[in-house]
């Protein structure tokens, strides 16, 4: 009697293994519902659904159950503006990439961007417009791009735009506002040395139009003026 029963057990259990194969060659063959939707979800400016679709032609291939949704994910990741991608399966034939795009708050020099995290990458043809430039070397796009998030409002509040900052090779600061004025800080005390200027700035610009402010000095500040029209 108990061999009976454990040779119906067998039994049982090799029809259910060969039902559970069949069934899992079915759905990873790639016949078995095919992926026919590509859709793409999230707030795009410069990315082109059309461009996404291409990146991922490539690896959206195969069934519902077996498309290796993690190279989909990757193909999407190389495109320059894609920042964060997510990849799932909506039943019975659609795949749904939600992707964030990249926000530039700056060029950094003279063909890259610049995100609030410091990180560079290189945009396709689609250029941001009106974005102030960073110039520094790429190892301190972080420093770079910290100084200027804090220093922005700053001078905001004094009526000043920056158009360019950089820190060159020698470790030396340097901002332009899109006003022409052009400040020289110098490679020490950046914070104290810009703090001074803000605190000067109404004064210096009661006496005039200051053209150059050098605060690589100590304790002062040296100011060239524009010339008012007219003047010899």
């Amino acid at each position: 009697m108990i061999a009976r029963s454990v040779a119906v057990g067998l039994f049982v259990f090799c029809m259910l293994s060969v039902a559970y194969w069949q069934l899992h060659s079915w759905l990873m063959n790639p016949a078995t519902l095919p992926v026919k939707v590509v859709r793409i979800d999230g707030e795009l400016k410069y990315l082109q659904k059309a461009e996404l679709e291409n990146a991922v032609a490539t690896v959206v291939s195969g069934g519902f159950f077996n498309i290796d949704l993690k190279s989909v994910m990757n193909k999407a990741h190389e495109l320059p503006w894609v920042d964060e991608v997510s990849v799932k399966r909506v039943w019975p034939d659609t795949v749904v990439m939600e992707i964030r795009e990249r926000v530039a708050i700056a060029r950094w020099g003279d063909k890259h961007l610049v995100t609030a995290s410091g990180e560079i990458f290189l945009p396709n043809e689609l250029m941001p417009e009106g974005l102030p430039v960073l110039i520094g070397m790429d190892n301190r796009s972080v420093e770079v791009v910290e100084l200027f998030e804090r220093e922005k409002p700053r001078f905001a509040r004094l009526g000043l735009t920056i158009s360019r900052l950089e820190v060159n090779r020698r470790g030396a600061w340097s901002i332009k506002f899109d006003n022409g004025l052009q400040i020289a800080i110098g490679r020490m005390d950046i914070k104290n040395r810009l703090q001074r200027l803000a605190d000067n700035f109404t004064a210096i610009t009661q006496r005039g139009n200051p053209e150059y402010i050098d605060l690589r000095y100590r304790y002062g500040i040296a100011v060239s003026w524009k010339k008012s029209k007219g003047a010899v």
